[in-house]
């Protein structure tokens, strides 16, 4: 299957890197924005013709637009109007937010569309092509090229599921959540251990070494209720009381405490009325 790209960055790398590796898809026409960006991923893939256009593009029997999210209409538009898809070809983006409407315009031509959104966070191709595998793969779109896609994804180790497309911002969301927010919760938790005069090495260690913890305990359980620790799920209300007061010199860090407090409380198997008094030292 010959495969154009549309935005060949750190997924695209990746993804056509290890689709050819496993011959999966050859590798036609790279378009970026930047030529040079263009050739680089070339290099990087071993194959492909950079160009400077879309109108150079060669018929593919697929297409993948990596752009950034809001780009990917655009993107999808200007193919349908400077190099036309055949009917019948696969055009599809893997936007986490998006759905596969925003390639109508190709669709239009008789091209089916979908988008496939890998839960993994891509940094560096050089490295992300040996642990891509295990990851899991979100799919919506044209139902007729569900095998096609699941053959994509399943021969590079990836695991695909169904997402029902008005569910796909609230899906995104909790992508966030599950992923960046964690980095931004060590971050608090290491600025916190700092600010009480430990190294910022040490930092570091507490903080991966207890999220460790709490992972696995997360995993060990059907219910995550179950792996919830901590003041909240003691009904320990000196300590917390100790922890508000203290933070309300650190207002980013007191309103974040507090905003993820009332949640956790939330979680406890604790009775109304003991849940209603934690709620009220927030």
């Amino acid at each position: 299957m010959k495969l154009t790209i549309i935005g060949c960055g750190r997924l695209g790398k990746t993804l056509a890197y290890l689709w050819q590796k496993n011959k999966l898809v050859s590798i036609q026409d790279i378009y970026n924005t930047n030529t040079i960006s263009a050739s680089i991923a070339a290099k990087f893939l071993g194959n492909g013709t950079a160009c400077q256009s879309m109108s150079q593009f060669k018929a593919a029997d697929m297409y993948l637009i990596a752009t950034p999210d809001d780009q990917i209409e655009m993107a999808c538009q200007a193919l349908a109007e400077e190099a036309p898809p055949r009917a019948g070809s696969l055009v599809f983006h893997c936007s986490g937010l998006h759905t596969s409407a925003c390639l109508d315009s190709v669709k239009s031509l008789g091209c089916y569309t979908a988008s496939v959104h890998p839960l993994f966070g891509f940094s560096d191709p050089a490295i992300d092509i040996y642990h891509f595998a295990g990851s899991y793969c979100s799919f919506e779109g044209s139902s007729e090229v569900l095998e096609q896609i699941s053959l994509l994804i399943e021969k590079i180790g990836g695991q695909l599921f169904m997402i029902e497309k008005q569910y796909k911002a609230l899906y995104h969301a909790a992508s966030v959540f599950a992923s960046n927010y964690l980095v931004t919760l060590s971050a608090i938790a290491a600025d916190c251990f700092k600010k009480s005069g430990l190294s910022g090495s040490l930092s570091k260690s507490l903080v991966h070494t207890l999220m460790e913890q709490s992972l696995r305990r997360i995993k060990s359980f059907d219910d995550i209720r179950n792996a919830l620790t901590g003041p909240i799920q003691r009904s320990d209300k000196a300590t917390l009381k100790k922890h508000l007061k203290l933070l309300e010199t650190f207002d980013d860090l007191e309103s974040v405490y507090k905003s993820l407090g009332k949640t956790t409380i939330k979680l406890t198997t604790h009775h109304a009325e003991l849940k209603k008094e934690l709620e009220a030292l927030f």
